[in-house]
């Protein structure tokens, strides 16, 4: 049985700030990197340093890079190999 999900880049932020996860994003060519404080739907606030985030528009961000597996990767089983 086959599942289909929409993964979008708000999606993976929501994620990302659930469970903690460092992300990067590319705003303009620029990729930005850090934590996830906050997203509305609208926007992201992005924990870049101790002293420093980042506000972004989402329909601004080009790419999201989540630094974790993706969710729900199929797994590829085992095969063993062909015996000659």
């Amino acid at each position: 049985m086959q599942t289909t999900m929409i993964y979008s880049m708000g999606t993976a932020l929501e994620r990302a700030q659930a469970n903690e996860l460092s992300v990067d994003i590319l705003v303009s060519g620029t990729w930005i990197s850090g934590q996830v404080v906050a997203t509305d739907g609208h926007g992201v606030v992005i924990e870049t340093s101790e002293q420093e985030h980042a506000v972004a528009r989402l329909e601004a961000i080009s790419a999201v890079r989540v630094h974790s597996p993706a969710p729900s990767r199929p797994s590829v089983p085992m095969q063993a190999a062909p015996q000659v």
